[in-house]
């Protein structure tokens, strides 16, 4: 099972759709926030299912800050990651994500993608699509579910 990230696409509707060439086939899109809004052009543009969260820039939109969900027998966490912190560490995040007992962890806010384990989980940061930081180009990432471990890999658009 294939499972695509997007995040921090902040109403750049070139770049969304530009993504979603990368994420054909996929099975599952997460989109970990600023914009909420967003997630539903990529889900009227797309098949599979979509889940979004809302992150820090969401101000007149409601939508939930965090989702926890079960794909192919894995439990997955999404949030935005500003309500822990993650542009100055992922320590809150580690311990939240460990709380849920999760193996995988999405999220976004810092415009920089990352992919770590910590504690036998697997952190995924897709960067942003809209506007990369730390000199990186914008960015997506694919989580593969059928591996044991999980696996991700980041895509630079």
């Amino acid at each position: 099972m294939l499972v695509g990230v997007i995040s921090d696409s902040h109403g750049n509707r070139k770049r969304i759709l530009e993504a979603l060439h990368y994420l054909d086939g996929v099975d599952h899109i997460l989109h970990a926030g600023d914009f909420y809004e967003d997630a539903k052009l990529v889900d009227s543009a797309v098949e599979c299912k979509v889940t979004a969260v809302a992150g820090n820039c969401d101000y007149m939109v409601r939508g939930p800050f965090e989702e926890l969900f079960v794909l192919n027998g894995y439990r997955i966490y999404l949030t935005h990651g500003h309500l822990y912190s993650v542009k100055r560490d992922l320590k809150a995040l580690v311990e939240r994500a460990k709380e849920l007992d999760v193996q995988v962890a999405v999220f976004g806010h810092t415009h920089t993608p990352q992919v770590s384990c910590e504690d036998g989980i697997l952190f995924v940061n897709p960067g942003s699509v809209h506007s990369p930081r730390q000199g990186y180009q914008p960015s997506i990432a694919i989580i593969d579910l059928s591996q044991r471990p999980p696996r991700a890999d980041l895509i630079f658009l």
